[in-house]
């Protein structure tokens, strides 16, 4: 990367002869004839000459306001010049080809829902270019001195070497990898001082969300030092856990839909009133019959808190809902303990039912669920 001579860019006396020498040179003038027709001392000719390079690159520009500062016309394209940076150009062309190798070697199946991301590098490198933090929004006269404007040079000189820096450790196709061993991974964040994208990056690379578990436990290993094999064993512990704790719930769901079925079997009348007073009574008022949310004039059976029976199958009748828990029940029998067997088996129970007709009204409507299907 290029080396801003820092020294020669603020050296005050060579600077009061830079605007002449520069309209010399503009007319065509040689670099030497001008110091030497404008007098200037030998031992400024070398810092003349890198002023006279920065000037001619388009990145840097001679001050023009009083004491040699940057006056208001020239505030208004210091963001140009600094665009101009031989390494801010650099930066974008690199970030350029980064991110086209990064597109062509993404998830097949594209972005998952709340995957975190990690920066967009050609992004930030035209950013860089007018994002000049130090620099006042405001021209105040006098308040960009020299010294200011090759301290914003150097900044973005920093930000260039960070990005490229990031580029360059995210290039191997390993890193990108989900089958790599992430302590490899995370060994070359290190290497790179890139351990600040740990997080997005262990998101973006597994393309799934992280929960506050894990981010507290990827925050351990960037900033207390965790190991990653010891993450990765919490991990599975965590995800055995769950696992037991979901196939556990589901048990039990299982079993409060079993006994519903139960309470529905043998039911005499459909009428709403009657299968409320019998799920009452059956159940200790653990169970209700309620109106659907989510499908108009449906009913369902809350069982437990949050979970009713019926949900999504438009039960418009006490005869469909009570055939429906029964077909439920069967279902449930062969199910694994999963939310999605749930689905399943509440969708198998729906096709069973959703041809039945309530039975003639001069006899007693059937309750066995075979009997009205035949």
């Amino acid at each position: 990367m290029d080396t801003i001579m820092t020294s020669a860019l603020t050296n005050r006396a060579a600077m009061r002869y830079a605007r002449r020498v520069g309209r010399d040179c503009a007319t065509g003038m040689p670099l030497e004839k001008s110091l030497t027709t404008r007098a200037v001392p030998s031992d400024l000719w070398g810092d003349l000459a890198v002023i006279m390079q920065a000037v001619d690159a388009g990145w840097f520009a001679v001050p023009a306001g009083p004491d040699l500062t940057y006056s208001k016309t020239q505030h208004a394209a210091l963001s140009q010049l600094s665009s101009h940076t031989p390494w801010l150009q650099a930066l974008h062309t690199e970030a350029v080809i980064f991110e086209a190798a990064r597109a062509s070697s993404g998830h097949p199946q594209g972005k998952g829902f709340g995957v975190l991301s990690l920066p967009d590098f050609q992004a930030d490198a035209l950013g860089a270019r007018t994002r000049l933090a130090r620099l006042p929004h405001e021209h105040v006269a006098g308040a960009i001195t020299l010294e200011l404007w090759v301290q914003v040079l150097l900044d973005t000189q920093s930000v260039a070497q960070h990005l490229s820096s990031q580029m360059e450790c995210l290039r191997p196709a390993w890193m990108w990898s989900p089958c790599h061993p992430l302590a490899d991974q995370v060994e070359r964040l290190k290497a790179h001082d890139c351990l600040h994208l740990l997080i997005p990056y262990v998101s973006c690379t597994r393309n799934r969300p992280l929960d506050p578990f894990e981010r507290q436990l990827l925050k351990d290993v960037q900033y207390r030092g965790l190991p990653t094999e010891e993450y990765e064993r919490r991990m599975h512990v965590e995800r055995q856990r769950r696992e037991e704790a979901e196939r556990v719930h589901w048990l039990e769901a299982f079993a409060l839909v079993r006994r519903l079925a139960s309470i529905f079997d043998g039911v005499t009348s459909y009428h709403h009133g009657t299968l409320t007073r019998r799920l009452k009574q059956e159940s200790n008022g653990a169970f209700r019959l309620q109106r659907s949310g989510f499908t108009k004039d449906g009913l369902v059976v809350e069982v437990r808190p949050n979970f009713c029976v019926g949900q999504n199958a438009k039960l418009a009748s006490g005869f469909m809902l009570v055939n429906y828990c029964q077909a439920l029940a069967d279902a449930v029998e062969s199910a694994a303990p999963s939310f999605p067997a749930y689905l399943d088996a509440c969708e198998r129970a729906r096709a069973r039912v959703q041809d039945l007709s309530y039975p003639a009204s001069n006899h007693r409507p059937p309750d066995d669920f075979d009997t009205v299907a035949g």
